[in-house]
């Protein structure tokens, strides 16, 4: 069935408008007003108003702005709530058919310490502190009341977060790891589902991102946290939310105006170090071979201006430059090889490898957000963001092979042997690799978007559009990729003391068994150089518009939204690998070249970690000024232009949704009911590459292969000779395969929130979900390989004709059934304490297979029905998972205990996964345990804030060389985060931050059930501590 989500959204605005409640017999007015705190004159969002003795309820706006219509004519009691302040009780006198404004503002006793209604003058050392309770409590606040289960955090809860990467802070929400690539958070994984399942948005708004390849997944790095006010993570969609949530969704919720009372500029300017180069001196970076400062100046501000009641703006910037070292150490075991006797309860060390990889990183980003109450019931917001970041990294690596074979050559030279604390390698089968290499990143992420809000306490109107364009290429001005050098053999490698990180002892020995000096760069030859640009961009427009209705003609309070949605992804993505062979002065390729002349000149001396130091790490830009060295065979070309055709791909998603959803507040407002169904429709048009290995043969009228007199086929002349440049351009087509798909689903759910007692909530909750597949599995691509069969064997139906290898774009999405079950307990002193139970029942994996084509899987594959009789080798829908789990989280001032106890709040939370069912293969980055902990303690001029991560062990894909049930894993991690500041003065404070203070080392993994200990750990990095030293203020 094919659903058309905007005809049934737009189809549904008709009856919604058409109803006409029946009025109340009474007469009734309406009261509109601002909620405000007392004590900062901010503006309060979200604050509960009600009337009571009655069931009407309302919450105010981002402005602090609250309408309540119907309200029976007469004296009224209003009862305004918001967390951590004291609830307040007024009267008001409602004229009949007429609007009373009614303002209120609220305080805290036990915070501020004065009588409600009394002027309040805040402490001069209290108003740092308490911006992080002001935080803490709009995010409680807004995850009390939402409609559906979710956590929210405020930015300023957990203090300051070193570059504002905006991963480095989601890692410590509740359900949510971090994705890491080497030191740095790229992505993140909700709940044991990667990130090309979580839907990221800014305000509501899409917002998209570029990776190296085509890829879901959204990079962390093309955000900034500085522009962000709080973060949405919403674990069951409702209605009204995008569907495509399989893992959960992520909302980015900009700062605005009216979050404060008055027009303020905060700005900060920070020193950022790494504890392994403190000095103000230039030093020795590997990528460019010269001397760079590793001590970076880095500032950021945001400037509130509400200009007046109804219109406001915040510019925000930041500036962050970052150094790193990245030290890597890894061991590659072996269980098989020929004749060396290792199994997989006993390998051995085939290869050590060293790297030795500075990295930089450069982060800028300017935002702008305007809201104006346009009119006495809208708001019009527009918000804009410029992002953009370059990464400078310098790897260098030193391998260490002891060879695969037991047996010598010559027979007369040293056999290979070996043992758990030693491999003694065969004589001319080992190698020792020198490698140089350098990548120049540039990418960022531009967004913009106007939103309308229209709210008039019977009618709310929303409508927006969004606009987000990403980049990220790897240009690699002035240097290789890669650049690789050999010790000459043939040599015998040996490798001694070994332990977990590396063997201490490593020798090298030439064909004759004599010591050969592997720290002498003029022992070693150059061989080859390699390029890997690529140039992406990825494109999203959105637009959505939802209407909802106030009824009141039945005994408790209901609603009805209906709402439609369009969002159009384009994703243009060119990646190619250039190969270039050292030539040298004497331009012949085939004699060897000494790697001498390309040895680092100020990345010499060096430490490079675990032992090593002064290795003769070669020079990726001294080699690339040297290019008239270098020289390109026909081989590098066609494997040039090959990787090019590869890798030019594009594809254009187009997404409509229509949804109908429905409210009702039971029991006196107690039980809060949401429901309805979302209609989603997915359209793809793709274009990859086309490749048809026959297109070299000449071919008779009736489609059979021209043959000579020897029966064998006749190429074609323009085809060139095999794996000729002409031979590819006939064979390989860019962009030459295209493919149009669409697929449709209705996502149903329902969420029931009950008020147990006044600060007890439970909240249960069911939503189908989907996921998508990622792009890599559905941007069209195709190899077409015929079998060279006679005309007879043509017309033969029991012979196959050929294989197709061929990305199924009619891939179904994955969908789930997702249950939560939560209770959430609000404490008086704005905290929170909850734990919850949910489930998912995840089907319509993906399986690759060989199927027989028929005419039913060629239309389903969009291949020509002339294809039948052939293998099709694809991915297609099968299998399907369960994931169940479990989460707490607390967040609570220690306020209740006393003087002391008021500077000190903590929080703790942790979710524990289980995993079931046929392809749990399938889950690439699954942690069943994570959790976070921490407190902070803010007293007068002092605040310290210690944050604890842990990630578990994070299994991996799957290692059938290593053994049965063999995977990889990122080992189990608690870092240690911290930062404190002491105020100066009023608007000025001293501020220092660390990340990960015990430099833990990241640990890569590689066993199965028979793995020995000795032989499961494959790699750990170091990475320095992150330090951070500067000032803060504010006026």
């Amino acid at each position: 069935m094919k659903h058309r989500p905007l005809s049934v959204a737009l189809g549904l605005l008709v009856p919604l408008f058409l109803a006409v409640p029946s009025e109340a017999a009474e007469a009734t007015g309406t009261i509109t007003g601002r909620v405000t705190n007392a004590a900062t004159g901010n503006s309060l969002g979200k604050a509960r108003v009600a009337v009571k003795g009655t069931d009407l309820v309302g919450f105010s706006d981002d402005f602090g702005e609250y309408r309540l219509i119907d309200v029976p004519a007469g004296s009224a009691t209003l009862e305004v709530f918001y967390t951590d302040l004291d609830p307040l009780a007024v009267t008001v006198v409602v004229p009949a058919g007429e609007t009373v404004r009614r303002d209120v503002g609220l305080t805290s006793r036990s915070r501020y310490g004065n009588a409600p209604g009394s002027v309040v003058q805040l402490d001069r050392f209290t108003v740092s502190s308490d911006k992080e309770t002001d935080a803490r409590s709009l995010a409680v606040n807004e995850q009390r009341f939402a409609s559906n289960i979710k956590n929210v955090m405020a930015t300023d809860e957990l203090g300051d977060v070193l570059g504002s990467n905006v991963g480095e802070f989601l890692k410590f929400i509740p359900g949510m790891t971090a994705e890491y690539s080497e030191v740095e958070i790229v992505g993140v994984s909700v709940r044991g589902i990667g990130g090309s399942m979580t839907a990221f948005t800014t305000d509501g708004g899409g917002v998209v991102s570029a990776n190296a390849s085509p890829a879901r997944s959204f990079n962390m790095n093309t955000l900034a946290l500085n522009t962000i006010s709080r973060i949405e993570v919403t674990k069951v969609p409702t209605p009204a939310n995008p569907a495509d949530s399989l893992a959960g969704a992520v909302n980015l919720v900009t700062k605005n105006a009216f979050e404060r009372g008055q027009a303020r500029f905060n700005y900060g300017v920070t020193v950022m170090a790494n504890s392994e180069n403190l000095t103000l001196r230039k030093t020795p970076h590997t990528l460019g071979d010269h001397p760079t400062r590793k001590v970076h100046l880095g500032w950021e501000f945001d400037w509130t201006l509400p200009v007046n009641r109804d219109f406001g703006i915040v510019v925000t910037g930041m500036q962050s430059n970052k150094y790193n070292e990245q030290h890597l150490s890894t061991t590659l075991f072996n269980a098989g090889g020929t004749g060396t006797g290792a199994t997989f309860a006993r390998p051995y060390l085939q290869q050590y490898t060293l790297q030795d990889g500075p990295r930089s990183q450069s982060r800028s980003n300017a935002g702008l957000k305007a809201d104006w109450r346009a009119t006495a019931h809208g708001v019009l917001s527009f918000n804009a963001q410029l992002n953009r970041y370059v990464t400078y990294i310098g790897t260098q690596s030193w391998a260490f092979n002891a060879g695969t074979v037991a047996a010598p050559t010559p027979a007369t030279g040293v056999p290979f042997r070996f043992s758990e604390r030693e491999v003694i390698g065969a004589t001319g089968r080992g190698a020792v690799t020198l490698s140089g290499g350098g990548q120049t990143f540039l990418g960022g992420t531009d967004q913009a978007g106007l939103r309308f809000r229209h709210d008039d306490g019977q009618w709310r109107v929303e409508a927006a559009a969004s606009a987000s364009s990403s980049d990220r290429s790897r240009p690699n001005p002035g240097h290789f990729a890669g650049l690789t050098a050999t010790l000459n053999g043939p040599v015998r490698v040996a490798l001694r003391d070994i332990v977990l990180d590396r063997p201490w002892t490593i020798e090298a020995f030439d064909a004759s068994d004599r010591p050969v000096d592997a720290y002498e760069i003029r022992n070693y030859t150059l061989t080859t150089a390699t390029q890997a640009p690529y140039d992406n961009v990825s494109d999203l427009r959105s637009a959505n518009v939802n209407v909802r209705r106030r009824f009141s003609f039945l005994p408790f309070p209901t609603a009805v939204q209906v709402g439609a949605a369009r969002s159009v992804l384009k994703i243009d993505s060119r990646v190619q690998t250039v190969s270039w062979t050292y030539a040298g002065p004497d331009g012949n390729t085939a004699t060897p070249d000494s790697a001498a002349p390309y040895q680092m000149q100020s990345y010499r001396n060096q430490d490079s970690h675990y032992g090593f130091r002064n290795v003769p790490w070669i020079s990726a830009n001294r080699a690339f000024d040297r290019l008239d060295l270098f020289t390109q065979t026909a081989g590098n070309l066609v494997a040039s232009e090959q990787s090019r055709i590869t890798g030019s791909e594009f594809i254009r998603e187009t997404v409509d949704a229509g949804y109908v959803q429905a409210e009702a507040r039971l029991w006196h407002n107690r039980l809060n009911v949401v429901t309805g169904a979302r209609v989603e429709r997915t359209m793809d048009a793709g274009q990859g590459p086309l490749v048809d290995l026959a297109a070299v043969w000449l071919r008779n009228p009736n489609g059979t292969f021209a043959r000579n007199a020897a029966g064998q086929r006749i190429r074609k002349p323009e085809a060139g000779a095999a794996g000729s440049m002409q031979e590819l351009l006939l064979v390989r087509q860019e962009r030459a395969f295209r493919a149009e798909r669409s697929y449709d689903g209705v996502y149903p759910s329902l969420h029931l929130n009950f008020e147990a007692t006044e600060n007890l909530l439970v909240r249960a909750a069911w939503a189908r979900t989907y996921g998508r597949p990622d792009l890599p599995d559905v941007i069209p691509n195709a190899q077409f390989a015929e079998n060279d069969l006679s005309e007879q064997d043509h017309t033969n139906p029991a012979i196959v004709k050929g294989t197709i290898t061929v990305r199924n774009t009619a891939l179904r999405p994955w969908t789930a059934d997702n249950f939560d079950l939560s209770a959430e307990y609000y404490t008086q002193g704005g905290g929170i304490l909850s734990a919850g139970v949910f489930r998912k029942d995840i089907r319509n994996f993906f399986g690759t297979a060989v199927r027989l084509a028929d005419a039913t899987l060629l239309e389903e594959l969009g291949l020509d029905p002339g294809y039948v009789g052939w293998n099709v080798s694809s991915k297609f829908n099968s299998g399907d998972a369960r994931i169940s789990g479990g989460e707490f989280n607390l967040r609570q001032s220690l306020r209740a205990l006393g003087r002391w106890g008021s500077a000190f709040t903590v929080f703790a939370n942790a979710t524990t996964l289980r995993l079931q069912g046929s392809r749990q293969a399938d889950f690439t980055s699954f942690i069943p345990r994570t959790g976070n902990w921490g407190a902070s303690f803010n007293w007068r001029r002092v605040n310290f804030v210690a944050r604890w991560n842990y990630r578990g062990l994070d299994r991996r894909t799957a290692m059938p060389a290593v053994g049965t049930n063999a995977y990889q894993y990122f080992g189990a991690r608690t870092t240690l985060d911290l930062n404190g500041s002491y105020q100066l003065g009023r608007g000025l404070s001293l501020v220092a931050s660390a990340s990960n203070v015990f430099n833990v080392p990241q640990m890569l993994l590689r066993y199965g059930d028979e793995t020995p200990a000795y032989a499961r750990q494959n790699r750990t990095s170091e990475f320095g501590i992150a330090l951070a030293l500067g000032v803060k203020g504010s006026f």
